[in-house]
């Protein structure tokens, strides 16, 4: 479809206002693939502010509602760009698909069935979304045992009950794995943190890769709750030589940030004597020096899948489960070597 004169200039000028040239405005508008999720959402904000979208977008009443809870210790630390755009992609497609939307961030411990109908009661969902939030027992039975309805982003239910959303985090962590393991690399360290369906799934990949390099090897250490003493401890020992581990693999960008600055500060060159990946690809991750190789989620498309799931579900209620993997790309950086 040709646009008119008046959407032409509108483009322009969201491109001065954006930084990017006409035709990456005009791509990112049109869903088109090549462009970030952050480019993709910064563009179409401001396209939105501008009244671009023109008023029959904003004039479509909602027919249906969503409400999705957040969670809080995840999204307030090192993960929060991660779930910014997760949530910026649920407005958007929710907006796209028809449906108002509230947004929750929560303690998950406070999550049960008794808040759940409370919040019901004060403002009636359809379907209920919970993004980065692994469901209890008795969350789930809330939604088992009723008529509501729950679909998980970023998050597995092993026991198959509902709709979920997630990176393929077995064959991206296999991929990161594989992808040191070609360069030659044998002696492995993995880094961990918070410990999830997601992040089980992580660990799964990358030992999995092991398994195709006879003679490779790797340790683990954790660094939970944002505690670095084992990491630090393990880098020291790396210094002093009682460590032979030539590459890491972090199960997420901010891991490898805080391992990056740990090398350096004990003399470590990253990549010349330490090759790392990370996991995420955050928008962080090109800042940092030498730029981070990682993992790309595609946050964008992880929200729109859970929309879909969500207009299935109201569709038909009784349906099959569905648990959807949005695949993974390596976001090549600067901070793998080859290892002779």
């Amino acid at each position: 479809m040709t646009r008119s004169p008046k959407s032409n200039a509108n483009q322009l000028e969201i491109a001065k206002a954006a930084g990017v040239s006409v035709s990456t405005v005009s791509r990112a508008l049109s869903d088109a693939r090549g462009i970030s999720d952050e480019r993709r959402l910064q563009i179409r904000k401001i396209a939105e502010d501008a009244g671009y979208f023109g008023r029959s977008r904003a004039t479509v009443a909602p027919t249906r509602h969503l409400r999705a809870y957040v969670t809080g210790s995840l999204a307030t630390g090192g993960l929060a760009p991660f779930y910014e755009a997760v949530v910026a992609g649920l407005r958007d497609s929710s907006n796209d698909s028809g449906f108002s939307l509230s947004i929750r961030m929560v303690d998950e411990t406070s999550l049960g069935p008794h808040r759940m109908a409370r919040d019901q009661e004060k403002e009636e969902a359809d379907v209920t979304i919970f993004v980065g939030i692994d469901l209890n027992d008795s969350l789930a039975g809330y939604f088992l045992n009723g008529s509501h309805r729950a679909v998980l982003v970023n998050g597995y239910d092993p026991d198959m009950r509902f709709d979920c959303v997630a990176p393929n985090n077995f064959y991206g962590a296999r991929l990161a794995g594989r992808t040191l393991l070609k360069a030659g690399h044998r002696k492995l360290l993995y880094i961990h943190d918070h410990t999830r369906w997601t992040t089980i799934q992580r660990r799964r990949g990358f030992y999995a890769s092991l398994e195709e390099f006879p003679g490779a090897s790797c340790t683990a250490i954790g660094v939970a709750n944002g505690v670095d003493t084992a990491l630090l401890a393990e880098v020291e020992r790396r210094a002093k030589g009682e460590a032979d581990w030539t590459s890491v693999f972090c199960a997420n960008d901010m891991g490898a940030f805080r391992l990056m600055n740990a090398l350096e500060a004990v003399g470590l060159s990253v990549p010349g004597e330490v090759s790392v990946i990370g996991f995420d690809d955050l928008p962080y991750a090109a800042m940092m020096h030498p730029r981070l190789t990682t993992m790309r989620v595609n946050c964008l498309e992880m929200a729109r899948q859970a929309i879909q799931l969500a207009q299935r579900r109201i569709a038909e209620p009784d349906a099959m489960p569905m648990q959807v993997e949005c695949a993974v790309a390596l976001e090549s950086g600067a901070t793998i070597a080859q290892f002779a």
